[in-house]
């Protein structure tokens, strides 16, 4: 396992065929990331109503789902992306909305970047470009999960 502060690293020893939301390891990614119990998170993507059901099912207080791009509402504290995310699904969803509040934690899964890609991880310039900055990126075998904040600063400068 290899953490770094700031941005972390790990690797994933496991990785559920059911994905990001498999067991125990991602209420602890949750609390790392100080989104509590009583946080406003909502959830969005193809698999958002499982998302949804499992934070309920965990205690999770103030739990909702969005539709990408759909109308007007509130900023949460936390954004959980249900599905895998390329990079044009992330500049959409980046561009599109639903956002987080400033200081809230997008959490969602990418593929492996490419190991030649000469420029380094696009996903992450992609957050940096947008006014996020990553926290936390675990490795698995398959899939990367990112925990990425919304900077106040940042956001207005790429907006």
């Amino acid at each position: 396992m290899r953490l770094r502060f700031g941005e972390s690293h790990v690797s994933m020893t496991q990785e559920s065929s059911s994905g990001l939301l498999s067991s125990d390891p991602l209420i602890s990614l949750l609390e790392r990331a100080q989104v509590t119990k009583s946080s406003l998170i909502r959830v969005t993507g193809a698999s958002g109503l499982s998302a949804l059901l499992w934070l309920c099912r965990h205690g999770y207080e103030q739990v909702g789902y969005l539709r990408p791009g759909h109308g007007p509402h509130e900023q949460p504290d936390a954004l959980i992306v249900a599905h895998t995310c390329d990079e044009p699904t992330l500049r959409n969803l980046l561009s599109t909305g639903p956002h987080v509040r400033e200081g809230g934690v997008l959490v969602f899964q990418s593929p492996l970047p490419g190991a030649s890609s000469p420029h380094g991880d696009a996903i992450h310039r992609l957050l940096k470009s947008h006014g996020y900055a990553v926290e936390q990126c675990l490795h698995g075998a398959r899939r990367e999960l990112h925990v990425a904040r919304r900077l106040a600063q940042a956001w207005r400068k790429a907006a």
